[in-house]
């Protein structure tokens, strides 16, 4: 290893240290944290909850994706990632995609959309360009397909390969339905055009897409808000759409004993209303409450 891997290392070490001691959380959970790290010993929605796995997100939704889909007697869904950049969260997907199947039954199959040449010249003020310019986030694809096992990758300007995607539903081989898809394109004109995910027939989605928005929220310099980003597109996308709208998913961070975490609040719902399952029950058990 030569000096400059070294000072790398240590500077990956040193940022990890950082954010693991910046989240304010019980002793106990530093406690199963460490103890789970090295002996393995919770079950991967434990892992989810207290936070021991990367890019813990992607697994909880692809999760709660499997789970429905199963629900609804589907036995594959689709996970997307609109923006890859280098690969990091890909290959997150990856690796929460293996425990998802094992917990569930429910195959996955992920593709990654992106330009390749990282992000083209922002259109004007709604694709935030203090925070985003022309070349940002640039793939090396050579080097990403080298470590990629199971996800496809299709390059270009999503408005383009996204027609083809929604178009391949209805060959005589199509991908599952979508269940998750993470929107990390960073620009409003980008995620516009993402939003065409959404228009194919009712055989290409699950009727409720869990998503997760990644420029919904961060620091004051960041400055998200609804009239610009990702945030002015989901508005104008429900203004627009009768039947399809984009929703947050509300109190996540309030159940199952999560830690508080910044991506509950980046966690939403496309509710596909006039899809033909999304009024087919998902619950199994009675709901009667009788007084005694």
């Amino acid at each position: 290893m030569n000096i400059k891997s070294i000072i790398a290392l240590r500077g990956r070490m040193f940022d990890r240290f950082k954010r693991f001691f910046a989240n304010p959380m019980p002793t106990r959970y530093f406690v199963l944290r460490f103890l789970d790290h090295r002996l393995n010993l919770l079950g991967y929605e434990e892992k989810l909850r207290v936070g021991t796995l990367e890019r813990e997100h992607y697994g909880y939704c692809m999760l709660e994706a499997a789970k429905l889909a199963a629900k609804l007697g589907h036995t594959a869904i689709s996970a997307i990632e609109f923006g890859v950049a280098g690969g990091k969260g890909l290959l997150a997907m990856e690796h929460h995609a293996g425990f998802v199947e094992q917990e569930t039954g429910i195959k996955i199959e992920i593709f990654g959309f992106d330009m390749g040449t990282g992000l083209p010249p922002p259109q004007d003020y709604r694709d935030m360009p203090y925070l985003w310019q022309s070349g940002y986030y640039k793939m090396d694809k050579a080097k990403l397909e080298e470590r990629l096992q199971r996800s496809k990758l299709i390059i270009g300007p999503v408005e383009e390969t996204l027609r083809s995607f929604i178009e391949s539903f209805g060959s005589s081989n199509p991908p599952p339905p979508i269940g998750f898809i993470s929107f990390d394109l960073d620009y409003y004109s980008s995620t516009v055009g993402a939003f065409h995910v959404f228009s194919g027939e009712s055989t290409s989605v699950l009727p409720r897409v869990i998503c997760y928005f990644d420029d919904v929220s961060g620091p004051c310099e960041e400055a998200y808000n609804i009239f610009t980003g990702e945030l002015l597109a989901i508005a104008e996308f429900n203004a627009a759409s009768d039947y399809v709208k984009i929703a947050k998913c509300m109190g996540v961070r309030f159940y199952g004993g999560n830690i508080p975490r910044e991506w509950h609040e980046q966690i939403y719902f496309a509710h596909l209303f006039r899809h033909p399952d999304y009024q087919q029950p998902i619950n199994n058990y009675s709901t009667q409450l009788p007084l005694v």
